[in-house]
């Protein structure tokens, strides 16, 4: 993957490459980005940058020999690390009795999150780790000597699935590797790493896509409506596996902003009839199309509070839907936003869990009758 096929982040991009210009590559970097922000991309580029035998001041040459086999996931010097579960005959497995199947699926949606690699492996019901046996694997490759003779490159995917054996077995090489060694650690949670390997690593931060990256990164898609582009992109807050996924199931006559407010009107007059309707029309609406929802929910209470404290140019509605907000705005205050989003978040949390739907969105509904008619 090149820094071209990345979708924004121009001034990170330009921040790798100087460092990489000037051989000021730091031997541990942790990059660290919310789900669907880039930042496995990132590290992808960066890493195929490093190994590129021509490289330029903007990219690598994605030509050479070096290039075609990052681009394949296959470089011998760039080395995959990842969570993984014992499966059939495997009780002791390790990255690369999978990196078959993980070749593929970043290949496929390089914007993968953790959920989707477990769909991937098939392992739903199991914890997937970065156990003692892959630490000792990792280990053996850097014993081995440069293939090419460029760098030698780890990239080491959700470290937060590092348990604290293979955290203590790695330190010594994170902290001295040899020379020309690289770890690129990608997270998107850093306090859930071992303390031990977050304090040995430079942070990379890889922040949410704007809205304007966004619209154009789904831009680059075929037969795609630069309308439901930029409602895609406002709705996917800046998280581009959500706005693909949004992609896929974009129904022309789905409005959310129309159905949040038609929720809030039923909840604020208790009409249980219309909430009973409500929750077995969003039950049928699929898993990721209900955690859409509840996260366009809280991009709205921020909205509403620009609207009542902050700068009505920084509002991110545009046209009708930002009248009809306008108007419901008053209802959340700083009496109740921390609640509303405490109670939207918790519903989010449970849906991704597989809560059932239906008994969530009525006592979630009862919760915001309250907070909606608080004094």
């Amino acid at each position: 993957m090149q820094f071209a096929d990345v979708i924004g982040h121009t001034e990170l991009k330009t921040r790798l490459l100087t460092t990489a210009s000037e051989g000021r590559v730091s031997h541990a970097q942790l990059f660290l980005g919310p789900e669907g922000s880039g930042a496995l991309p990132m590290a992808l580029a960066y890493a195929q940058y490093l190994v590129c035998s021509q490289p330029s001041a903007f990219d690598s040459c994605g030509t050479c020999s070096s290039c075609v086999k990052s681009a394949k996931l296959v470089h011998p010097d760039i080395s995959y690390s990842f969570p993984v579960a014992p499966k059939e005959k495997l009780s002791q497995p390790k990255s690369v009795d999978f990196i078959t199947q993980f070749r593929l699926a970043v290949q496929q949606q390089p914007y993968l999150n953790y959920h989707d690699w477990v769909q991937a492996l098939e392992i739903e019901n199991k914890q997937g780790l970065i156990n003692i046996h892959e630490a000792r694997n990792i280990i053996q490759r850097l014993s081995l000597k440069s293939v090419e003779g460029s760098f030698r490159v780890i990239l080491l995917w959700y470290p937060e699935k590092m348990n604290v054996e293979a955290a203590n077995c790695l330190l010594k090489i994170l902290e001295e590797p040899e020379e020309k060694t690289v770890f690129l650690l990608v997270a998107e949670n850093d306090e859930s790493i071992p303390l031990t390997i977050l304090s040995r690593t430079q942070l990379v931060k890889v922040n949410r896509l704007s809205d304007t990256d966004m619209f154009n990164g789904l831009s680059r898609l075929t037969d795609i409506d630069p309308k439901v582009a930029r409602s895609v992109a406002l709705r996917a807050n800046g998280n581009y596996r959500l706005a693909l996924h949004l992609l896929e199931e974009e129904d022309p006559d789905a409005d959310d902003a129309l159905l949040f407010l038609e929720w809030m009107r039923a909840c604020l007059k208790l009409n249980v009839v219309k909430l009973q309707q409500m929750s077995e029309q969003m039950a049928a609406i699929g898993r990721e199309r209900q955690k859409a929802f509840f996260e366009f929910s809280l991009s709205i209470v921020r909205e509403c509070l620009m609207i009542n404290y902050g700068d009505e140019r920084l509002v991110r509605i545009e046209g009708k839907d930002k009248d009809n907000f306008i108007r419901f705005a008053p209802f959340i205050q700083q009496r109740n936003a921390e609640a509303f989003i405490r109670e939207l978040n918790n519903a989010h949390y449970h849906v991704e869990r597989n809560a059932n739907f239906k008994i969530l969105f009525m006592d979630l509904s009862f919760r915001i009758f309250h907070l909606l008619n608080a004094k």
